[in-house]
């Protein structure tokens, strides 16, 4: 076993082994998996903060990936996953560069309850023909990381799971120069659920400094699902366990620690009522403001204060989404059409944390003017559905995303904040949409960016005369141009695509779609100014 093709890195905690892999684009990389930045949080450790591994002498195996956390698949209907399963995976070129390289650090999505980092959906194929070191790594999801209780004496104020990946962070800080990364020289980016953990670490002081630059993609602070708005949601979990419900919050939790991972995994997916459903909350477990402030506590107050004081203003950011994040909602009506039925005056589809009771003249006066605006004088129906489609890409999306760029240059702070929209739609190669959405639609849905970016088991490297192989190509040019010098334009990408201004009000953004990039106002801009117009001032950013 020549010390070339496994290469050995010491790392602070102890060495590690990786292996010499060809990627499908046919470029040499070092692959190290499964590389421990903590204890695993099994026992006794389950839900609790993490402690730091034990130190080692011999090299570690990193040569194969590690389990997912525990998850329903939906690809493969059944649950998977392991509760020991907090690893990191290195892709890199050289461990000795003439300069030490940009490092991208990516964290997966999954709406908080699934994904993982695996090359299954994250392959390094596309990224690693360009000189930067990728990094990925999982961190705990569902229940085990995102476990909330009020009371102080129980420990557990909940966001393990974002305090995980702060501390994947600050391995990637410690270590990365082993292999031929530059420490300083960090670009934090992560899509949906991993596009608002990436803001969650820009605005959380936290994680301040810990990275130079960040690429937030379908997916921020400001989503109407950064924070699971209901609370108890433990103790509801634990009752469905089999807790009594007796002896407050510390009796709930023992009843959590000796059940089944898999029993919790299954049961987390079934605690949301009807009620909150309407609503359109979409996860039982997420991201929460603590109930009480301590020395770890990622998430304070409200996010909207946290992005107006956030550290990150005075770095420069990449932010967008694609087209149609919408049509993830396309499933969800097909198994149940009366959603289309039950739509009413659209009261429910106003946005929750305006604080408007349901029944009232103003709650009903702003669902009238999003059923008018989407559907003009048409009934939703399920035949009619684009209307609805359109409406939850702008309010589980694109509003978000809006208000977090109003919130930056609303700072004046003077760092750029580029804006992106992927409209890239082939027939082919947009999988997310193929495969979790409908074969036979068409359009950008959300995640389907991913396939450009990253190689994944769905298909083959795309063929080098196609728009799909030149879309794979740009991406990967735009996002490792920013990652290693700031500005995402040069190369075959040209010179186009400039900043936001420093004063908010309508702005330009990169199209990217089949016919290549275009630098063009942001086409949702008439859509994004109704859903401005429902907030003061003071609640818009």
């Amino acid at each position: 076993m020549s010390s070339t093709d496994h290469p050995v890195v010491n790392t602070q905690y102890g060495p590690v082994r990786g292996v010499k892999k060809v990627a499908a684009t046919g470029v040499e990389y070092l692959n190290f998996q499964k590389i421990p930045y903590c204890k695993p949080p099994i026992n006794e450790r389950r839900f609790k903060d993490l402690e730091l591994p034990d130190p080692w002498t011999e090299p570690l195996d990193c040569t194969e990936q590690g389990p997912s956390g525990f998850q329903y698949s939906k690809l493969l209907n059944k649950i998977v996953g392991s509760e020991d399963h907090l690893y990191i995976n290195v892709y890199t070129k050289e461990l000795t560069p003439s300069k030490p390289r940009p490092v991208m650090l990516w964290i997966h999505g999954g709406a908080f309850m699934r994904g993982s980092s695996g090359t299954d959906m994250y392959g390094p194929d596309y990224l690693i023909q360009k000189d930067v070191v990728l990094v990925s790594f999982n961190y705990r999801i569902g229940a085990f990381g995102f476990l909330s209780f009020d009371s102080k004496d129980v420990g557990i104020p909940g966001n393990a799971g974002l305090k995980d990946q702060n501390l994947a962070i600050r391995w990637v800080r410690d270590n990365i120069a082993s292999f031929g990364g530059n420490p300083n020289d960090v670009t934090l980016f992560g899509e949906s659920a991993g596009g608002c953990s990436v803001h969650y670490h820009m605005v959380s002081d936290r994680s301040k400094g810990l990275f130079q630059r960040a690429i937030v993609m379908s997916g921020c602070t400001l989503n109407n699902w950064s924070i699971v708005p209901v609370r108890g949601t433990g103790e509801r979990l634990a009752k469905a366990l089999g807790w009594d419900g007796k002896g407050g919050e510390g009796a709930a939790l023992q009843v959590l620690m000796k059940a089944s991972a898999e029993d919790i995994t299954l049961k987390q997916d079934q605690l949301l009522t009807e009620n909150e459903l309407e609503n359109r909350i979409l996860f039982a477990f997420g991201p929460v403001v603590e109930p009480y402030v301590n020395e770890r506590t990622f998430i304070p107050k409200n996010p909207l204060e946290m992005c107006r004081e956030a550290w990150s203003n005075e770095i420069d950011i990449l932010i967008g989404g694609n087209s149609d994040e919408g049509l993830f909602c396309l499933n969800g009506i097909k198994e149940n059409p009366t959603i289309m039925d039950n739509l009413g005056d659209f009261e429910y589809l106003v946005p929750l944390e305006l604080g408007l009771v349901k029944t009232s003249h103003s709650c009903q006066r702003y669902g009238q003017r999003l059923k008018k605006f989407y559907y003009g004088e048409t009934e939703p129906s399920f035949e009619n559905r684009q209307g609805y489609l359109t409406l939850m890409t702008d309010k589980l999306f694109w509003h978000g995303l809006h208000r977090t760029i109003y919130s930056r240059v609303g700072q004046r702070k003077g760092a750029k904040t580029f804006v992106y929209r992927f409209a890239v739609d082939s027939e082919t190669y947009n999988h997310y949409r193929i495969y979790f959405c409908d074969r036979n639609v068409r359009g950008t849905a959300h995640a389907d960016d991913l396939s450009y970016l990253f190689k994944n088991v769905f298909s083959p490297v795309p063929g080098k005369d196609t728009f799909e192989y030149r879309t794979m190509q740009t991406m990967v040019e735009l996002f490792t141009n920013f990652a290693t010098t700031g500005n995402p334009n040069g190369g075959t990408v040209g010179d186009v695509w400039q900043p936001v201004g420093q004063t908010v009000g309508p702005y330009k953004c990169l199209n990217i779609n089949n016919d290549g990039v275009q630098f063009v106002d942001l086409p949702e801009t008439e859509r994004m100014e109704l859903w401005d117009s429902m907030y003061s001032r003071e609640e818009l950013y």
